[in-house]
């Protein structure tokens, strides 16, 4: 059991965010943080908080296709330069990308130094920025390298969700409904009322989320166990992450998970554990708020071969968290080749018509 990182909502100024700035005031502090945020947000941050008035800042590029190893060694002989030892900190101001880079960094360097995340995006508040994961892609292949290296405290404030694109809410909106899926019934159908609009999530929404990650990270931290619920959705979702990426076509992480959840649900129902009904609702909500994937049927055997090295695998069949229920997710069930294929073709409407064969459980 891991000792939960301390979560704080609400406006930085309030939630004690200036207080641990100079709590840690004999620390050397990093701002990692990518150009775009920094360019909306950065000013207001290092003006209105003492604290980092000192505190050097390492801008990325955005983009997915920058949580790479070459970047990480761009800012690691930043830090040397910088003279950052183990007793200082960095802090990870952005999305789910610079959370799981800025952890990475922080957790190599030096055999591991301190970090706090302050995330910017809904995507980062409800997954990346708390849990401990932190890694960095390999080409196509998704978070093949990586620590689990927990941050020292997550500081969340909605205002940044305020510039944040329609298309990023969604996106992060995605977690938010696979953490209802696994989970909590009545927390998703409370999601579905939203229609993934901004003004209609609630501080509430975010914060039980946040507890539902919160629940399978504390009691198995080391991902061996119930954590494995979390990966509900993204062992189809990191295949087609990685492909359109690599086709240089990249779409939001959460838009991916998404339609791995569809892929998943689709292969609860295959294997009788999951009604008709419950699949026809996941998927009917997905597909209301989250475009067709721009893939066509000839681009399976590219998604499988990107889920052969998922390291959720284990022997030759694929790993997957599936469902009994919508609420209740089941962790390492595992599923052949034909049957992944089948799913995939349904999702991409190759086989809408085809009467399922449907598998043992």
């Amino acid at each position: 059991m891991a000792k939960s990182t301390e979560i704080k909502i609400g406006e930085l100024g309030e939630i004690g965010f200036g207080d641990f700035l100079k709590s840690s005031s004999s620390s050397k502090k990093v701002i990692i943080t990518d150009e775009t945020v920094y360019e909306l947000w950065g000013e207001n941050l290092l003006t209105s908080f003492d604290g980092l008035s000192h505190a050097e800042v390492i801008q990325v590029p955005p983009g997915e296709e920058n949580k790479s190893i070459e970047i990480c060694q761009q800012i690691w002989e930043s830090l040397g330069e910088y003279g950052i030892q183990r007793g200082d900190m960095i802090l990870n101001f952005g999305g789910g990308m610079v959370s799981d880079l800025g952890g990475f960094v922080a957790a190599a360097f030096k055999r591991g130094i301190n970090y706090i995340n302050i995330p910017t995006t809904l995507l980062s508040m409800v997954d990346a920025s708390m849990g401990g994961k932190t890694a960095v892609n390999l080409g196509a292949y998704k978070n093949q390298v990586g620590f689990f290296h927990s941050p020292s405290k997550v500081f969340i404030d909605p205002q940044f969700l305020t510039t944040l694109p329609a298309e990023q809410v969604l996106s992060g909106f995605a977690e938010m409904l696979k953490h209802g899926i696994i989970a909590d019934k009545k927390h998703f159908n409370e999601l579905c009322k939203t229609g993934g609009s901004a003004e209609k999530i609630t501080s509430d929404m975010i914060r039980r989320s946040i507890k539902i990650k919160e629940q399978f990270v504390v009691v198995d931290f080391d991902d061996k166990g119930v954590r494995k619920n979390l990966n509900f959705g993204h062992t189809a979702g990191h295949a087609i992450e990685g492909w359109l990426l690599k086709s240089g076509t990249p779409w939001p992480h959460g838009y991916c998970v998404a339609w791995g959840m569809v892929v998943a649900a689709y292969i609860s129902l295959l294997r009788k554990m999951i009604t008709e009904s419950e699949f026809k609702n996941i998927h009917r909500v997905v597909s209301s708020l989250y475009p067709p994937l721009p893939l066509v049927p000839e681009d399976i055997h590219s998604l499988i071969d990107l889920m052969k090295n998922d390291k959720k695998n284990a022997g030759e069949h694929f790993n997957f968290t599936l469902l009994s229920e919508i609420g209740q997710a089941v962790p390492d069930r595992q599923a052949t080749n034909d049957l992944v294929i089948i799913a995939l073709r349904y999702v991409l409407g190759a086989d809408e018509n085809e009467e399922k064969n449907v598998l043992p459980d």
